[in-house]
């Protein structure tokens, strides 16, 4: 079984347009999205209804939270007076904007998703959050201890935790001991499609390849592809700069 996973696509329809493309040239037999998909490049409206019309299961962002219940403002990251102008401007811009219709669908996304894969000998079980299992606010980086994580994961019952919120793509293998077995887990960050941070231009996505046999207590069992995806972001700083919005992120958007 493959399972595709990406998150944070901020109104961004090239990028998701490039994703889904390549997605289907891998054949994932499902794909889920971990939330916030508007606020950032302009096409809200066009990115909720592709989501919509695709049948993509998905959890709320913070941002899905915030425009879905049509807060004038809330938290989100900035790295400049520039970018926490252009984040307030943009969330009265996607406000004025979003469809009652598609502002209810965000309203209404769950926190988080949680499957059971059941195999003749055992079972596999994932958890998807935005940011944390106890937040969609919080940043839980690839520094986090493996202690922290493993929290988390039993907190939820989970044997993989799949994660967004940081936009920079990890995974880490983490050691476990459950009812006197070693078993290794795993958590996971798949990055972002709108507004990537790992250091270039590209959107990111993750593969998750599941098999039959596959056995937590070998490290390398779960396997897990980070895939990156060129687009055109010279159109997107083009429709972004349309709609009235500064350009604190025209660099940004030229060099990563």
């Amino acid at each position: 079984m493959r399972l595709a996973f990406m998150s944070d696509i901020h109104g961004n329809l090239p990028a998701l347009t490039a994703v889904l493309y390549h997605m289907d040239q891998r054949k994932p037999d499902e794909v889920y999205c971990l939330g916030d998909l508007v606020n950032f490049a302009g096409w809200d409206n066009e990115v909720v209804n592709t989501i919509r019309s695709r049948k993509i299961t998905t959890v709320q962002g913070n941002h899905d939270e915030g425009i879905g219940y049509g807060k004038d403002n809330f938290a989100f990251s900035y790295n400049s007076d520039g970018q926490r102008e252009f984040g307030l401007r943009s969330i009265a811009l996607v406000n004025s904007t979003i469809t009652p219709d598609n502002r209810k669908f965000l309203a209404d996304l769950p926190f988080m998703v949680q499957l059971e894969f059941r195999f003749d000998f055992h079972s596999l079980r994932l958890a998807m959050v935005h940011g944390s299992v106890t937040t969609n606010e919080e940043y839980v980086q690839a520094e986090e201890t493996d202690a922290n994580l493993l929290a988390m994961m039993d907190t939820v019952n989970a044997d993989i935790l799949l994660m967004g919120h940081t936009h920079v793509p990890y995974h880490k293998t983490i050691f476990a001991e459950e009812e006197n077995r070693k078993i290794y887990k795993h958590a996971i960050n798949v990055g972002s499609v709108g507004k990537p941070k790992h250091g270039d231009l590209q959107a990111c996505y993750m593969l998750l390849d599941i098999k039959w046999d596959t056995d937590l207590s070998n490290p390398r069992a779960v396997q897990v592809h980070v895939e990156y995806v060129a687009y055109d972001t010279t159109s997107v700083i083009q429709k972004i700069r349309s709609l009235g919005l500064p350009g604190a992120y025209d660099d940004y958007l030229r060099k990563g």
